[in-house]
C-alpha cells in the first residue's frame, strides 16, 4: 500500500514538471523590435549607379562628328566639335542650335559665364609654338547676334613672353575670371593659371608645381596641366598634372585638391585615392557634388575613384558634363551620348563638399 502511494505521488510531480515544460514551449515569448532597414551608404550608391548606366546617342546635326568639350551651367549648354561649331541649347539639352562657327583654328575648349551672356573659346598656338595659345571671348546673348569681343595670343605673366602651350581646357569662374590648363602633346611643359578676359592677354601662372604644395618649397618641375573643375565655380579646384623630372627622364601624374582656387600655398596631393590616371577633361553638377573624369585609356570615372560603366559608348572619349536635371553627357570621337538614369540622390552631409 505504501509502494502504491509513492508510485502515484512521483507520477503526480512527473505530470506536473511536463505540464510546466509544455506550458513553457507553447506561450510565446517576448517579440523582438524589427531591425531597421540598412540604408546604403553614398559610396554604395554610386558604386551600383556606375555599374549599370546606359547610354543613349542624342542627334545633333546630320552626320557622324566628334565632340570636344561640353558644358551646362544654370542658364544654358555650350557644344563644341571637331569642325569649330559651337551648339547651343536653352532647354537642358532638349535641343541644340549651331550658333557659331570659327574656321582657320584649331579650338580645344570652350567656358561659358555664369548667365550664358558670354562665351571663352581656347585653341592651340599659331604657327610652330611661336605665339602664344590663341583665344577668343564672344558676347552670346539668347536674343540677339553673337558678336566678338576681343581675340588674343596668351602671354604668361611672370615671363611676359608669349606661351609655347596649347590650352587644354577652361571654366569659367564666379569671380570673374576664366580658369585654364595649358600643355602640349609632349606632355613636358605648360601651366595652370587664370585671366580676368576684360581685353587683356596676361594669365597668371597658379601651377601647382610652381607654388607651395604641402607647405613646402616647390618642385619647379614641367608640368603638362589637363583636366580640372573648380566645384561649384567658386570654390575648391581639382586638377590634374603630368609631371615632367628631366632627371629621371619619366613623367607622373600628380592630382591636386587646392583650397581657394589654387591660389597661394594650398595645394595637396590627391594620390591617396585617386584612381583615375591622367585625367583629360572633368566635368561637374551645379552643385559640385557630382564630378565625373574623362580618363586617358578611354576610360571614365566617378569622382576620380570609381569606374563607370561605358560599354555602349562608341569612340574615343574626350568630354563630359552634368544638366541641370542630373544627367550625364560624354562626347566621344563618334557622337554626342546622354545617360539613359539619372545622378542619383544621396545621403544628405555625405559626399558635400
Amino acid at each position: 500500500m505504501k509502494t502504491r502511494h509513492i508510485t502515484i505521488g512521483l507520477l503526480l510531480k512527473n505530470n506536473t514538471w511536463l505540464l510546466f515544460c509544455l506550458l513553457l514551449w507553447g506561450c510565446p515569448g517576448k517579440k523582438e523590435d524589427p531591425q531597421p532597414d540598412k540604408q546604403p551608404t553614398a559610396e554604395e550608391i554610386m558604386i551600383d549607379w556606375a555599374k549599370e548606366v546606359r547610354f543613349e546617342k542624342i542627334g545633333v546635326s546630320p552626320g557622324t562628328w566628334s565632340y570636344k568639350d561640353i558644358v551646362f551651367n544654370a542658364a544654358v549648354g555650350a557644344l563644341l566639335d571637331n569642325d569649330n561649331r559651337i551648339f547651343f541649347s536653352y532647354d537642358n539639352g532638349n535641343t541644340w542650335t549651331e550658333r557659331l562657327k570659327i574656321t582657320g583654328a584649331t579650338l580645344k575648349s570652350i567656358a561659358l559665364k555664369s548667365d550664358g551672356e558670354k562665351l571663352f573659346i581656347g585653341g592651340v598656338s599659331v604657327g610652330p609654338y611661336t605665339f602664344g595659345a590663341k583665344f577668343w571671348v564672344y558676347h552670346t546673348p539668347k536674343n540677339g547676334t553673337i558678336s566678338l569681343d576681343y581675340d588674343g595670343e596668351a602671354i604668361l605673366a611672370q615671363l611676359n613672353d608669349p606661351i609655347i602651350h596649347d590650352f587644354q581646357r577652361t571654366q569659367w569662374n564666379d569671380d570673374g575670371s576664366v580658369y585654364a590648363s595649358f600643355g602640349r602633346t609632349t606632355k613636358m611643359d605648360g601651366f595652370f593659371g587664370n585671366i580676368t578676359p576684360d581685353g587683356r592677354k596676361i594669365f597668371s601662372r597658379r601651377t601647382p608645381s610652381f607654388s607651395r604644395i604641402d607647405d613646402r618649397e616647390p618642385t619647379r618641375q614641367q608640368s603638362h596641366c589637363a583636366g580640372f573643375y573648380i566645384q561649384n565655380n567658386s570654390a575648391t579646384t581639382v586638377l590634374c598634372v603630368y609631371e615632367y623630372n628631366p632627371t629621371a627622364m619619366m613623367g607622373i601624374v600628380s592630382p591636386y585638391q587646392s583650397g581657394s582656387k589654387g591660389v597661394g600655398n594650398s595645394w595637396l596631393r590627391l594620390a591617396l585615392y585617386w584612381k583615375a590616371d591622367l585625367v583629360y577633361h572633368i566635368g561637374q553638377d551645379l552643385t559640385g557634388k557630382h564630378a565625373v573624369y574623362v580618363s586617358q585609356a578611354n576610360r571614365l570615372f566617378y569622382d576620380g575613384k570609381y569606374l563607370i560603366n561605358h560599354k555602349n559608348l562608341q569612340g574615343e572619349l574626350q568630354c563630359a558634363s552634368i544638366d541641370n536635371n542630373g544627367y550625364l553627357w560624354v562626347g566621344t570621337s563618334n557622337g554626342l551620348y546622354k545617360a539613359a538614369k539619372k545622378m542619383p540622390e544621396l545621403p544628405k552631409t555625405v559626399f558635400d563638399k
